[in-house]
């Protein structure tokens, strides 16, 4: 327990508190909230639907334990509170846009993915996306989007057994690719860390004796004139990446190692391929700024799409 206060002093017990009041019609709300003692001003509070959040002593006990509104009573059958706890949890089982009850909502973050042709933007988007941890002015931070794989509708989902991926076959593969050992040549797979923090991959395309140097290719079109050492650390990188790909994104193994580019089919030369979802001339006047930029598009869906996922947040104070 910690004490805090001026002129009184102020006890909050840690434990698993309740909120009787009548508004709550499913479930009484719960919180488990844990004093982090003298040494610290701040209280652990957790909520079933919300997860783990910091609060400052003077707002617990201001705020909810002797609130106006809200005055919570501390659980003393640790028993029934878990089973209150529970059916709470169950309940919050749902997108954080629901409600289960009043003020309540689900427990299930959303989030919004960008895909399509955003590789000419993608190192832009990536670079304008707060990189320093540059606040806004109410002094919360954004949010850097991840680059995430996204499973097309409609397609097979392939055979979880073939393409099961362990500490082994990563070890395999390296071994038939490890390049570490020999001398850089033409056709060695390399990465280049561009402006951003985006990676592209290439190859070697040309070697050269005096001085010894070597020219690399990359995806986005660029060619870099590299020396020894910097094409060895390029190397290296691609394995890495190699790997995030295979174990962490799941991506088949001759998939994450290609470095073929596949050109989309361009809007204007192929219209009835790809066409903008908004009659013309609807793009002036709609209010849904974001569907000028949709199109329709009839070809195969590829196996794997790339999109840019943003999560979608909500500072709710009260839930």
């Amino acid at each position: 327990e910690g004490f805090f206060g001026v002129g009184q002093v102020r006890v909050i017990k840690s434990g698993f508190y309740i909120d009787r009041r009548d508004v709550f019609k499913e479930v009484p709300r719960m919180f488990l909230i844990i004093n982090q003692g003298r040494a610290s001003n701040n209280c652990v509070v957790v909520r079933p639907n919300e997860g783990k959040k910091i609060w400052t002593k003077e707002f617990v006990w201001k705020t909810w334990l002797h609130g106006n509104a809200c005055q919570l009573t501390l659980f003393t059958d640790i028993n029934q509170a878990m089973v209150t706890w529970k059916k709470e949890f169950d309940l919050a089982d749902r997108p954080s846009s629901e409600r289960y009850q009043r003020y309540c909502y689900g427990r299930h973050t959303e989030s919004c993915i960008f895909g399509g042709d955003i590789i000419p933007i993608l190192n832009k988007i990536l670079a304008s996306s707060n990189l320093n941890g540059i606040g806004l002015a109410n002094d919360m931070s954004l949010v850097m989007p991840d680059v995430v794989r996204v499973e097309p509708p409609g397609k097979t989902p392939e055979d979880d057994s073939a393409n099961e991926v362990t500490e082994s076959t990563v070890d395999e593969q390296a071994e038939d690719e490890d390049y570490s050992s020999e001398p850089p040549a033409v056709g060695h797979n390399v990465a280049l860390k561009m402006l951003g923090g985006s990676v592209f991959r290439g190859a070697i395309t040309e070697c050269k004796d005096d001085p010894e140097s070597f020219i690399t290719t990359f995806t986005d079109g660029s060619v870099v004139e590299m020396s020894t050492d910097e094409v060895n650390k390029a190397r290296q990188l691609f394995d890495t990446e190699w790997t995030k790909l295979v174990v962490d994104a799941d991506v088949p193994k001759a998939v994450a190692s290609s470095i073929e580019v596949h050109n989309s089919v361009n809007a204007q030369a192929q219209g009835a391929t790809r066409r903008p979802i908004l009659p013309a001339g609807e793009e002036k006047t709609t209010e849904e700024y974001e569907k000028i930029f949709e199109e329709e598009y009839d070809g195969d869906v590829p196996d794997v799409l790339v999109g840019l996922e943003f999560p979608k947040k909500e500072l709710r104070l009260y839930s």
